[in-house]
């Protein structure tokens, strides 16, 4: 009875230590997230403070854009599962496409409306070094130049070297 009662206290405790750890890695991981220094070695007419304080706003704003981001998933899901269900005909999942739209449309303005409070807190000079990096980082987010320089049927930033076209691309 002794010998069982010591081996649960065991289990239990280590699956606190384990926990425990969880969490402090998980805060370790937050506080030493290496998009500040990408920021910042790209965009050095700002300063790591303007960097900090920049990324804080970011963070903050995070949860709601997030929450947008999954609705945004599950609703286009639902289309796709309505479009698979009618195919060749649009007419049932047009409500549920709308809704996609006006759900995309809200999360764009979240995240201009973001840019904006940011812009608003840098001098004028900081903006024009936050903008830059705001357009840079648009052309080459991850995959981004493996179409020929053009995202979503703008002109981007051309890889460096110029357009390639052929084989292989």
């Amino acid at each position: 009875m002794k010998k069982a009662f010591f081996v649960g206290l065991l289990v239990f405790s280590l699956l606190i230590n384990v926990s425990v750890g969880i969490v402090i890695a998980r805060h370790w991981w937050l506080k030493h997230d290496t998009r500040d220094k990408d920021m910042l070695s790209s965009c050095p007419a700002l300063s790591s403070q303007d960097v900090k304080s920049i990324s804080g706003d970011w963070y903050d704003a995070r949860q709601a854009i997030m929450a947008t981001r999954k609705e945004l998933h599950s609703k286009r899901a639902e289309v796709l599962d309505l479009v698979a269900a009618n195919p060749g005909d649009l007419k049932p999942a047009e409500g549920a496409i709308q809704d996609m739209i006006n759900l995309r449309a809200g999360l764009e303005l979240q995240i201009l409306q973001r840019v904006s409070k940011t812009m608003a807190s840098l001098p004028p000079e900081k903006r024009e070094a936050f903008l830059d990096f705001l357009k840079r980082r648009t052309c080459r987010m991850k995959g981004a130049g493996k179409g020929r320089g053009k995202m979503g049927g703008a002109d981007c930033c051309p890889p460096e070297g110029g357009l390639r076209t052929g084989p292989g691309m």
